[in-house]
């Protein structure tokens, strides 16, 4: 009695904290869904326009930047201090600055004050994979797929609220409700996990790097900055030029500091694990390739099609509905055939929605037929890359692992939209009575570019080992990392 009693209790703890963290992930995204689609919004707000598109869309880009950075160094200081621990940091950071951010345009005109607010934001990022780390420690192996899947819906759940709750809240009442609205959730969801989630056991004794950190952030910011001149000074200009190529000293600089440092930001040990490798070049592609077309959506809906930010949110959600119907099938297909096979096959559905939307994106309805397979693709390709990332990983280093995960999507997703974003900017023409519209041209090359860079995913996936969670082995403890599934469990 006590023994099922207790395992009752357990069992319904460890649905709380998925739910928690799950809700966790609905609140973030339900800004971020709205982001992009508040854009043009926000630029006229501030007195900007489509030749400014660039510089508005750090809105976005700087948020992930810093999160780049952040997740690492919270990652690693989870492992040493304690998962729990820092997502308290973590969400009480997101908590105040989604607060100051919503009240940036009557703090300031210029949008460099938001930008900032937005970039201590992004410290916040660290929260998601501090929160896939606790569900890496609360579940058994053979549930950790379903639990990630669930993890990955609530992401669909979230985006599907931001495009029609946030872009109705947006409309009616402007962007800035957007962070209002959700400062209060934020503050409760902090007090549940700060007073009923119970700190992970699992620790490990490491420093942080900092050094690397500020490298790595002053690699991307560098970079970015470099290309966003572009749009003013062109390629070729001393200024922009000496920028992207300090951005390549600093890369140079990252590797080079790896093996110097006693606990590097990117454990080099990791990636000679083959699988691992392979997972973090495909994480590289997708969120460079995702992020570049959903940016580029949210540009044909506010600028080409000149919709308000409702029809700009409604024009993505088909592409957000599918993201949540299929993120929990997603997880009980990897569990049951291994992550290699599903997430390879969401990679090609993400290319044949890129294909779709490069060929046909003159009508609404066009453009949400592409994100649609786009959308169903990428519920695969995200589920599978996480979880193959998970199994392949040893327990004590999953903190650091999916932290560095994290950095290469996330540069990914920083790289792809910045290039986007110019290639907006510097290809628009004056129509009358509009005002300026991007050209067909931009639409066509940034859709090329995000299908090559999803193609070569598919690539580095088709290299992969496929593996399987199996229960017996989690009986018998920790499963290596080596262990490849039998083909006749699912790796055909």
């Amino acid at each position: 009695m006590n023994g099922n009693g207790e395992n009752g209790k357990s069992k319904r703890y460890t649905i709380f904290v998925l739910l928690t963290l799950a809700f966790v992930a609905v609140m973030v995204m339900y800004v971020e869904a709205m982001a992009f689609p508040s854009l043009p919004m926000v630029m006229r707000d501030f007195g900007l326009t489509v030749e400014d598109y660039a510089l508005a869309s750090w809105i976005v880009t700087i948020y992930l930047v810093v999160g780049a950075v952040a997740i690492p160094v919270f990652g690693k200081l989870g492992d040493i201090y304690g998962k729990k621990k820092m997502l308290v940091i973590a969400m009480s950071i997101y908590t105040v600055m989604v607060t100051l951010t919503g009240f940036s345009r009557d703090i300031s005109d210029s949008i460099y004050v938001m930008i900032f607010f937005r970039a201590v934001q992004g410290l916040a990022m660290s929260m998601f994979p501090l929160a896939f780390s606790i569900i890496r420690d609360e579940f058994p192996r053979e549930k950790l797929a379903v639990a990630q899947g669930v993890i990955s819906a609530m992401f669909g759940v979230g985006t599907v609220v931001g495009v029609v709750v946030g872009a109705w809240v947006t409309e009616m009442w402007g962007w800035q409700w957007t962070y209002h609205t959700v400062a209060p959730v934020a503050l409760l969801f902090t007090l549940l996990v700060a007073f009923k989630i119970k700190e992970s056991p699992v620790r490990i004794k490491a420093k942080v790097d900092y050094v690397g950190a500020s490298i790595l952030g002053s690699m991307l910011v560098l970079f970015l900055v470099g290309v966003t001149e572009t749009r003013n000074r062109g390629w070729t200009d001393p200024l922009v030029v000496g920028l992207l190529i300090a951005s390549i000293a600093m890369m140079l600089a990252f590797v080079l500091w790896l093996p110097r440092a006693k606990d590097p930001l990117v454990r080099p040990a990791l990636l000679k694990e083959r699988d691992i490798a392979l997972t973090n070049g495909i994480a590289f592609m997708i969120g460079f390739a995702l992020f570049t077309a959903n940016q580029t959506v949210v540009a044909i809906g506010g600028f080409t099609f000149q919709l308000d930010t409702i029809g700009t949110g409604l024009l993505m959600l088909p592409m957000a509905a599918v993201t949540l119907i299929l993120g929990p099938s997603a997880g009980f297909v990897v569990k049951k055939r291994g992550p290699k096979w599903p997430m390879t096959a969401g990679m090609i559905l993400c290319i044949m929605g890129f294909v779709m939307l490069l060929g046909y994106h003159s009508t609404q309805e066009e453009v949400m037929v592409g994100i649609t397979v786009m959308g169903a693709g990428s519920a695969f390709a995200m589920v599978g890359s996480i979880n193959m990332l998970l199994i392949t990983t040893p327990k004590e280093e999953t903190g650091i692992s999916t932290a560095m995960n994290m950095i290469i999507r996330t540069s990914g997703s920083v790289v792809g939209p910045a290039l986007a974003a110019v290639i907006i900017s510097n290809n628009s023409s004056i129509i009358p009575g509009i005002g300026a519209v991007p050209d067909e041209y931009a639409y066509q090359l940034i859709f090329i570019m995000a299908t090559v860079f999803m193609g070569i995913g598919v690539i580095l996936g088709l290299l992969l080992t496929n593996r399987l969670a199996l229960p017996e082995l989690e009986k018998s403890g920790p499963r290596p990392a080596g262990v490849a599934t039998d083909p006749s469990n699912g790796s055909k």
